[in-house]
């Protein structure tokens, strides 16, 4: 069941041009990063990553589910025996995997070298997940990517405010309500080729990044239920 649903997944989303953009997107980032001197990569390679598979992919998963309501793909599922809650695992993993791809991509071309590559796959794939999550549940109560501007906005602003704190822009001490952040954790994996990252920091930025995948979960298991499956019967 899980496979056919990610092969399905798969098909629509190359048909659709969807998933060979969100590819090119990490190449193009990785181009624009050759432009920058070499001492700003250790700053701004760790933003584009986090672009890539987190707010990015906050996007596209929106983008997808909007077109699959459209078609009525999303609406089968309460007709059919196929498990919503499986295609929402599926479209996590597939999204997931892009970013690895997407996030490698951005390493090789901009960096010219893939050092320290393994903490950016992980870091990659575990915030892609969070991100992706947190898309579909969010999404799922909207219709197109116009009522959905605003919460891109509002997460692609509250995302970044984690790099003004750690690069010591925001000093005050309530500002660590940042470390709750998601994006926050995933900063360390992004930073670790670039500087000597404790391995007590990148535990526990994995077990952070875990537990906002499961929050994010049942966030996007009860949402995408109410909004998008029971909301299209």
């Amino acid at each position: 069941m899980m496979r056919n649903i990610i092969r399905t997944n798969l098909v629509l989303g190359v048909r659709s041009y969807v998933y060979p953009i969100y590819v090119l997107i990490g190449l193009a980032y990785g181009l624009m990063l050759m432009v920058f001197p070499e001492q700003y990569l250790p700053t701004m390679v760790p933003v584009f990553i986090l672009f890539e598979p987190g707010l990015v992919g906050f996007m596209f998963v929106g983008t997808e589910i909007f077109a699959e309501k459209k078609d009525g793909a999303i609406g089968a599922l309460s007709v059919t025996p196929i498990d919503w809650r499986s295609y929402i695992v599926a479209k996590t993993l597939i999204m997931g995997l892009l970013s690895v791809v997407g996030a490698v991509l951005i390493m090789m071309v901009g960096t010219r070298s893939l050092e320290g590559v393994s903490y950016v796959i992980i870091g990659a794939f575990l915030v892609s997940i969070v991100y992706t999550l947190l898309g579909i549940g969010i999404s799922a109560k909207y219709h197109d990517l116009d009522d959905y501007f605003v919460p891109i906005m509002v997460v692609l602003i509250v995302s970044l405010l984690p790099f003004a704190h750690y690069h010591g822009y925001l000093t005050n001490g309530i500002w660590k309500v940042l470390y709750l952040i998601p994006s926050y954790p995933g900063i360390y994996f992004f930073r670790a080729p670039f500087e000597d990252i404790p391995a007590k920091t990148l535990a526990l930025s994995t077990a952070a990044l875990l537990l906002w995948a499961v929050i994010a979960y049942y966030v996007a298991k009860i949402r995408f239920y109410k909004y998008a499956v029971e909301g299209l019967r």
